[in-house]
């Protein structure tokens, strides 16, 4: 071999081991750029843990009180509305004004006359053993615009119904037996209150829950209107109200029941409360049956609630992003 061609077989041996030194520095520079990357991804909240990635969350169940106070400030008539977004349902629970509270024998109306709504709300959560998130008064003409907005409901009266009010003929009442009635807001209010049922102030009840069943349903049927008057609605049930539902707890059953909407379901079902009548109906005492079924729905509704989350996998991230969708969606209405 010539001496030439040793000489640069020497160079390309010596070359070689520089040629890796600088590949391997290469790489560990790179892997340096990346962890820092790392790092400050997750310092600024942009990556999130593995960990956080499967976390599981229940989705939220509501249970709200409505009550309607007459135009002399006293208490006409409640409805319970569970709001179960796990399965797109919706428990209706009409409550009479005269229903006895298990905390001290005192019906639900002389308690609002004392205590207000704070007080109505703890004698229920007592007497029901389940627990409110949210109540609110509506006046009569409020409770008549919510009817309104849908156009009220189509009732069949199971006997006849006839009433002449002594204030005028707008408030008369005359619906013949298996008559198919359409009812606007003014006329399901008049059938909560007067007494037109053969079975007194039970009828007036079971009324109540029907309309709102079918009121709730008609609600979800016309999705598109719904859509566009969540907010209209809220301002109505809030407007001079005795509540502590403020926007931030609006905005997020907004957010669920919107999810709701697209499921294109019926989702109200009425729960008529069973019990005992005093005299003259001046006072209504739960059975305790009852009770046990109504706690009964709300046990299967957050077992429900659970399965469906595991079952889903509902991130952290997700649950995060349907709690703050109002906010980020002010301007959608």
């Amino acid at each position: 071999m010539s001496s030439a061609a040793k000489k640069r077989k020497r160079k390309r041996k010596s070359q070689a081991p520089v040629a890796l030194v600088y590949v391997v520095t290469v790489l560990i520079f790179m892997a340096l750029i990346s962890m820092l990357a790392v790092y400050l991804l997750k310092s600024f909240g942009l990556l999130k843990e593995d960990e956080d990635k499967y976390a599981v969350v229940t989705v939220q169940t509501f249970n709200d009180l409505f009550a309607r106070v007459n135009s002399k400030g006293v208490l006409s008539d409640m409805t319970l509305i569970r709001i179960d977004p796990t399965d797109d349902s919706i428990l209706v629970v009409p409550i009479s004004a005269m229903t006895v509270s298990k905390t001290n024998n005192m019906t639900m109306r002389d308690i609002f006359s004392n205590q207000r709504m704070e007080g109505v709300k703890n004698a229920v959560e007592g007497t029901l053993e389940l627990n409110i998130d949210n109540y609110a008064t509506l006046s009569n003409d409020s409770f008549e615009r919510v009817c309104d907005i849908y156009g009220g409901i189509t009732y069949k009266a199971p006997e006849e119904l006839y009433y002449l009010s002594k204030d005028n003929n707008e408030n008369d009442i005359s619906i013949q037996k298996g008559e198919l009635a359409s009812l606007g807001g003014r006329q399901i209010r008049l059938l909560t209150q007067y007494p037109v049922f053969s079975n007194g102030k039970q009828g007036n009840n079971e009324f109540l829950g029907e309309a709102m069943e079918s009121l709730i349903n008609s609600m979800f049927q016309q999705d598109y209107i719904t859509k566009d008057n969540l907010d209209n609605i809220y301002s109505i049930i809030t407007t001079n109200s005795d509540t502590d539902m403020n926007m931030e707890d609006f905005k997020l059953q907004k957010s669920y029941i919107k999810d709701m909407l697209s499921s294109k379901k019926t989702p109200a079902e009425k729960l008529i409360p069973r019990g005992t009548w005093g005299e003259k109906d001046s006072t209504f005492v739960f059975s305790d049956d009852f009770i046990t079924e109504l706690k009964g729905k709300a046990a299967e509704t957050a077992d429900e609630s659970e399965a469906s989350s595991a079952a889903e996998g509902v991130t952290q991230t997700q649950a995060e992003a349907k709690n703050t969708e109002a906010e980020t969606k002010t301007a959608e209405q």
